[in-house]
């Protein structure tokens, strides 16, 4: 829960920091913070690096900073809600790339949540409403898309082992941070006070909401923790209501419904099946 809250107080500074300052600044300042605080925090407990799967570990760090590079872009033009709705996405994308690089077939039972996923999207996208579907949307889509692409990599490496967590989001900072940078070239401005104390609060709630995701997953099971971080989808959706004066259209919480209840019936069928993979092994 506290993930999930301080992600969605992110986005929010994120929405808020957006007025005034394009998205890549936006990546370049959260990140450099965050790896001056990543740093400190490794030095004090001597977290090394590994020095191993350098490539995997730079692609999921590339894979990663472009879609939070998106996110923010999406975050500056659509309602906070629908954002995080459509970052959901990424378990369907997960799925479909799971099944192309690790080689895991897609279960007939998975086709029905699946299906209801689908069309929760189009129900909260509205392609016959252009003022609906923006290019923003498109953004938020290809967010979770890459974002399924640094989940499934996470996987192998620590598969792989001798990686920690710490190492995995140094790299994925390190490439934020290159992205950023590229991104704003052309459109920079030495950020003010009040911009200032914004990044650095972006930064912290970005680096609070890793590491209370990563004990949580660490502490229960996973399927309990993926769901409970569905909660940041309310959370969103309220700051978005208190802040910044969104109110959700009813086909977007429509939509909405179907893509986190198909997401949740996705995770159990995958947990399910993952069960008697593991109990067919133990009795071989």
């Amino acid at each position: 829960m506290g993930a999930a809250l301080a992600f969605s107080i992110m986005n929010m500074l994120v929405k808020e920091l957006s007025f005034s300052m394009g998205s890549g600044e936006i990546v370049f300042g959260r990140s450099i913070i965050g790896i001056i605080i990543l740093l400190l925090i490794m030095k004090k407990f001597n977290i090394k690096f590994s020095n191993r799967d350098i490539s995997a570990l730079v692609f999921r760090g590339a894979a990663g900073g472009l879609s939070m590079f998106l996110i923010f872009i999406a975050i500056s033009g659509m309602h906070l809600g629908d954002v995080a709705i459509l970052q959901q996405l990424s378990a369907i994308f997960v799925l479909f790339l799971s099944a192309v690089w690790l080689k895991e077939k897609i279960p007939a039972k998975a086709i029905p949540p699946l299906v209801v996923i689908i069309l929760g999207t189009v129900l909260l996208l509205r392609p016959w409403e252009y003022n609906s579907f923006s290019i923003y949307a498109v953004f938020a889509i290809m967010a979770a898309f890459l974002a399924a692409m640094a989940y499934v990599t996470i996987n192998r490496l620590f598969k792989n082992g001798g990686h920690n967590s710490w190492e995995i989001v140094f790299y994925f900072l390190l490439c934020s941070t290159f992205i950023g940078m590229a991104a704003m070239l052309k459109n920079f401005h030495y950020p003010n006070n009040h911009e200032m104390i914004l990044l650095v609060a972006i930064g912290l709630f970005s680096l609070l909401a890793q590491a209370l995701m990563t004990q949580a997953y660490g502490l229960t099971s996973a399927v309990f923790v993926s769901f409970v971080l569905y909660l940041g989808v309310f959370f969103n959706a309220l700051w978005g209501y208190l802040f910044f004066d969104e109110i959700m259209h009813a086909l977007s919480i429509t939509g909405g419904v179907l893509i986190i209840g198909g997401s949740i019936l996705l995770t159990i069928t995958k947990n399910k099946l993952r069960k008697k993979r593991i109990d067919v092994i133990k009795k071989e």
